[in-house]
């Protein structure tokens, strides 16, 4: 008797890669009130090292409390740093920068916007000395995309300059083609009825983390803008997106 055997008898489906993740956290910044955590998380499986900040202006709620829910994610690849807030005392008081309604006076200390300030510097003043713990992040990871979370007051389409809200600012030429391209999955895919589309602009100011880490890393450096005037539940949600689109994307490239 012959005996006949398919092929779908003799191969075997691959099995997929188990993801193993170790993570990790530790302080910066410790011992004072601005003390936050930094969270990393290695996967098994390669891919890409992503920085992402949250909370730089401690009043665009949207971007460091997504930062904080990235860290119960369970599912990246390669290696993923998460500094959810960066500006701690900021994100506590829910300002743009401690002292901002007083001249940057706040408890007897003279404070000033953090995402003006970049690279910082360790015997400087407050804010620089925040800002220089935060390379010094950056300069240890040396990753390969670095994202910063914010939000504007209105969108970019409300024409009052200089508002950005909707937008994706790139921070050098090799992040260009990237941010286009996320900007065409969001509005192909998660655009809603009455949404104003994402843009992309390349207008991060002198000083921020934005153009300081363009200028000096090779890394694909960007910012997500989102529109506060939506509701926070909205602006949570795109960001989100968002940011689904940049670990699609960068998986991608890596491969």
């Amino acid at each position: 008797m012959v005996m006949a055997f398919t092929l779908s008898a003799c191969i075997e489906e691959p099995k997929e890669e188990e993801n193993i993740i170790i993570s990790d956290s530790y302080i910066i910044l410790e011992s004072t009130i601005y003390a936050t955590e930094v969270y990393t998380f290695e996967s098994s499986i390669e891919g890409p090292t992503i920085m992402i900040v949250g909370g730089i202006h401690g009043d665009e709620v949207a971007g460091w409390k997504v930062a904080l829910d990235l860290i119960e994610r369970d599912d990246f690849t390669g290696k993923v740093i998460i500094i959810p807030r960066a500006n701690y005392l900021a994100t506590t008081l829910v300002s743009r920068y401690p002292g901002q309604d007083n001249n940057g006076l706040y408890d007897g200390i003279i404070y000033s916007d953090l995402n003006r300030i970049f690279p910082g510097k360790i015997d400087g003043t407050m804010t620089e000395l925040i800002a220089h713990a935060i390379i010094q992040e950056v300069e240890k990871y040396q990753p390969d995309y670095i994202v910063d979370l914010h939000e504007s007051k209105r969108s970019y389409a409300s024409k009052i300059s200089p508002l950005i809200g909707d937008e994706i600012i790139y921070g050098n030429s090799k992040s260009t083609f990237f941010a286009y391209d996320m900007v065409d999955l969001f509005n192909k895919q998660y655009l809603e009825e009455g949404d104003t589309k994402f843009a992309v602009d390349n207008s991060a100011p002198e000083g921020s983390f934005n153009n300081y880490c363009g200028n000096n890393y090779e890394a694909i450096v960007f910012t997500i803008e989102t529109n506060r005037q939506l509701s926070l539940s909205k602006r949570i949600t795109q960001q989100n997106q968002l940011i689904d689109i940049l670990f699609k994307l960068a998986k991608e490239n890596f491969i």
